[in-house]
């Protein structure tokens, strides 16, 4: 059995090899630019010889979320985090992670967009590495109401709309907002804790029974209680 002979390293393929050395490329495609040389040769060589240290050649985290956005934002598109959300079937949250993790180096705030009449600017992601859109003008008190006198005169009843939705808004905000529910009219009439409890003699007046079926002092479901219990000191079947 016959061994290859030990091929010297040159001078160029050490300088070679500290050049790639870094690379995050696999090491058998750095194998491929030292021809009659094996992965294993070339480890040996880089980490005992030359003493380059441990490469980091690790396949990088593939993340289905960032080919799908890359494929949505091609040809210069720019959309929000939700609007890539619906059209990847995924949740907003995962693109804001993905967006936030290559912010600056792949992808860049292109503009801006209101997703509602009252609601803040939410970026518009674009490809790319570049410096983010400048934000806009935020408008002052008096743009605000020369631009609200304009939408007066031309449509007063979009403003008596707005004016509605923004005392509605105010009401809720400071708790006067008071919407009739079912438990809170049930609430309303049961017995306080601080109320003073009925007696067993109490069951044996009929103005009181009367009184407690008008839901006076009681729920409606604690009459049937009570009427059972008076039908039975009575002597009722």
């Amino acid at each position: 059995m016959t061994t290859k002979p030990w091929k010297v390293w040159t001078p160029e393929e050490d300088a070679l090899l500290r050049q790639h050395w870094a690379d995050k490329e696999p090491t058998k495609r750095l194998a491929a630019r030292f021809p009659g040389r094996t992965a294993a040769a070339i480890l040996k060589h880089g980490y005992v010889a030359l003493g380059l240290g441990p490469r980091d050649c690790g396949r990088e985290s593939f993340s289905p979320v960032w080919e799908g956005v890359k494929g949505v934002l091609a040809g210069g598109k720019m959309m929000t985090s939700r609007e890539l959300a619906e059209a990847l079937k995924v949740t907003p949250h995962a693109v804001q992670e993905c967006m936030r993790d290559r912010h600056g180096t792949d992808v860049h705030v292109g503009g801006y967009a209101k997703v509602a009449a009252h609601s803040t600017r939410v970026n518009r992601w674009k490809l790319g590495a570049g410096p983010d859109a400048p934000l806009p003008h935020r408008k002052t008190k008096n743009e605000v109401n020369r631009e609200y006198s304009r939408r007066m005169r031309k449509d007063p009843e979009y403003c008596a709309r707005q004016n509605q939705l923004a005392r509605l808004r105010y009401a809720e905000k400071r708790g006067k907002l008071i919407r009739p529910d079912a438990a809170v009219v049930w609430l309303k009439e049961a017995p306080q804790h601080d109320a003073q409890p009925l007696r067993a003699d109490d069951y044996r007046d009929a103005a009181c029974l009367a009184h407690v079926r008008a839901g006076a002092a009681f729920p409606q479901a604690g009459a049937g209680l009570l009427n059972a219990r008076r039908a039975t000191l009575h002597g009722a079947p």
